[in-house]
């Protein structure tokens, strides 16, 4: 099984848990290929140590360094990093060694043995994906600085695009490697820059939409938070989800959000991490130090008594009425 996932310095501990819930899930050899710029020997020997956990099978690490200014003038900031756009690299960089490789973002977790999804026929398309999970309500919400792109990505749909998420792409590297080359998708990042709000997956979904091919997102690519909002849990998502992705800025190892069971999934395996009490002491120190907790309270008394205004307001007016 070949899988790639592109990192930096900045999440070599969450890249351990990622790549730990593999050793223990997945029941056949895997070749990771580690796509970075800056990450040195000693990291790439962190991250072989986590596909030791499962000294039965002897997984491989291959590492392909990226240019980082091949991609200099994309836009990344601090939640999307400029590794985000490695994957692109893949048919060019590995075209002539493999015939298909499953890219998995690092804030993912492979929860059950994937070899079968692994596997599974393309039926002559190029990738296989899952649905995003919030597309359908970005576009409702239409947020201020998103209209451009929404507007392009409402033009796709209405030709049939089914919005998917590009941290989980099973890519039919055999099919790409003859087509798809970094220099095009360049050219075409350019022509849509001015439409692009998340840069490589809306650039993947403009080219690609009509050559995917979907699975089934609540097993293979469910959102952690969007499933928690839909009202599922920790034994729901356990049981049932093969790949879970913590999306957005609320990430297991962060504050900056009221917690939900599902997490504890991520920290299950983040427990096999030789880093696991260094995440757990500062995901600690920082809830200390946070006052999101306490804001979230404040918020809901001022809208209590809200509320209790206007429903005093009403009564008074039933009062006169009679």
């Amino acid at each position: 099984m070949n899988i790639a996932i592109a990192l930096n310095k900045k999440v070599i501990a969450q890249a351990y848990v990622l790549l730990a819930s593999i050793a223990v899930n997945v029941k056949e050899k895997v070749t990771l290929y580690v796509l970075h710029s800056n990450l040195e020997k000693e990291d790439i020997d962190v991250l072989r140590q986590a596909l030791k956990i499962n000294t039965a099978i002897g997984h491989e690490v291959v590492e392909l360094h990226i240019d980082e200014s091949i991609f200099m003038g994309f836009p990344y900031n601090s939640l999307w990093s400029l590794e985000m756009y490695y994957r692109l690299l893949l048919p060019d960089m590995i075209g002539d060694r493999i015939d298909r490789i499953l890219y998995l973002d690092i804030d993912m977790i492979v929860n059950k043995d994937i070899t079968e999804f692994y596997n599974m026929d393309f039926d002559d398309k190029e990738m296989i994906v899952a649905k995003d999970m919030e597309f359908d309500n970005l576009i409702m919400n239409n947020d201020e600085g998103e209209q451009k792109r929404n507007d392009l990505f409402i033009r796709l749909k209405d030709d049939g695009m089914i919005y998917f998420c590009s941290g989980m792409l099973l890519m039919n590297i055999k099919k790409l490697k003859d087509k798809y080359t970094c220099e095009l998708y360049k050219d075409i990042f350019m022509d849509i820059e001015d439409s692009v709000v998340l840069p490589d997956q809306d650039l993947l979904n403009y080219i690609h939409y009509k050559n995917v091919k979907y699975v089934d997102e609540y097993k293979y690519g469910i959102f952690a938070q969007t499933a928690h909002s839909q009202g599922l849990t920790y034994d729901n998502i356990k049981q049932n989800a093969y790949i879970i992705h913590f999306t957005g800025q609320a990430k297991p190892w962060t504050v900056n959000l009221v917690r939900y069971d599902i997490e504890k999934i991520w920290w299950e395996y983040a427990r096999l991490c030789p880093f696991y009490y260094e995440l757990m002491e500062s995901v600690f120190t920082k809830s200390m130090e946070s006052r999101l907790v306490e804001s979230k309270f404040d918020q809901l008394i001022n809208e209590n008594n809200e509320l209790r205004s206007i429903l005093s307001r009403c009564n008074d007016i039933m009062k006169k009425m009679k």
